[in-house]
């Protein structure tokens, strides 16, 4: 479906377009009419679906799309039906009336003085002014019913410096959630990513969990377990100290949920932390 819409988007523009100008064309079309199909996140253009540009590639490995020198076009004949609002602006215009309109996107920007000058590029300055926080906080998030672009707004939103990645196994069937992937994405926006798989939990150990008993079983197991793990949760409060604010990522949303509220829970009782859950 996300797919489907994405084609007949381009379709529409009936003219090959660039990819920056088909991001910011979709974001636009996105936050006017409240489409669900991408999420975008400020990066070093603005803003940016990491989804996106995934999509663009599938389609132009099924031979719906032609991509040659940075321009996209939709392939073969098709109807030209109107179904979307396009905004009309192309390049430098279509750059400056997106940055103008959802100024949020900007604060990762790296191109904001060759387009603006002055009072208004004081006004994307205060935005970025806006999500930095040096209060130490430790913070715990999991990604479950996130896209990548969503979590990593949360993120941003919340001045986190450091992610690190508390799962044993750090892959996933979820786009942008495998290492790699995450850390190129996490670090594309300024946060650094670390992946400490000594604090995960066997996923032998999590598979038949069932009932609310079956987890308070697990992670009284795992609470067990914490004196033998004591040079990485040292680490990791080393970490909180020379970062200031880092978060525990792991996939349940709920932290209570999740092995990492007890790394949490043992920070704040050994070190008298300030925490939160995302």
């Amino acid at each position: 479906m996300r797919q489907r819409f994405l084609l007949a988007f381009i379709r529409q523009i009936n003219e090959s377009v660039s990819f920056t100008d088909l991001q910011k064309l979709v974001f636009l079309h996105t936050m006017k009419k409240h489409s669900g199909f991408y999420d975008f996140l400020p990066y070093k253009y603005g803003a940016y679906s990491f989804q996106l540009a995934e999509d663009l590639d599938i389609l132009r490995r099924d031979g719906y799309l032609t991509i040659e020198k940075s321009q996209i076009e939709a392939a073969g004949e098709f109807p030209r039906d109107a179904m979307f609002d396009i905004a009309v602006e192309r390049g430098t215009n279509l750059i400056r009336k997106a940055y103008r309109e959802y100024p949020y996107y900007t604060i990762k920007s790296e191109i904001l003085t060759r387009y603006f000058h002055e009072k208004e590029l004081d006004i994307f300055t205060a935005e970025r002014q806006k999500y930095r926080q040096d209060a130490q906080t430790l913070f715990t998030i999991g990604y479950e019913g996130n896209s990548i672009e969503s979590f990593i707004n949360i993120l941003i939103q919340n001045g986190i410096k450091l992610l690190c990645d508390v799962r044993k196994n750090p892959l996933s069937r979820k786009f942008g959630f495998s290492k790699n992937k995450l850390r190129h994405i996490a670090e594309g926006v300024g946060i650094k990513y670390l992946h400490i798989p000594a604090l995960g939990i066997d996923s032998s150990k999590r598979s038949a969990l069932e009932s609310p008993d079956d987890y308070k079983a697990l992670f009284a197991d795992y609470a067990k377990t914490l004196p033998d793990l004591t040079p990485w949760l040292e680490g990791l409060y080393r970490l909180l100290l020379s970062n200031t604010r880092i978060a525990l990522m792991c996939y349940e949303k709920e932290a209570l949920m999740c092995h990492r509220h007890v790394v949490r829970d043992y920070l704040i009782n050994r070190y008298a932390v300030s925490s939160r859950d995302l």
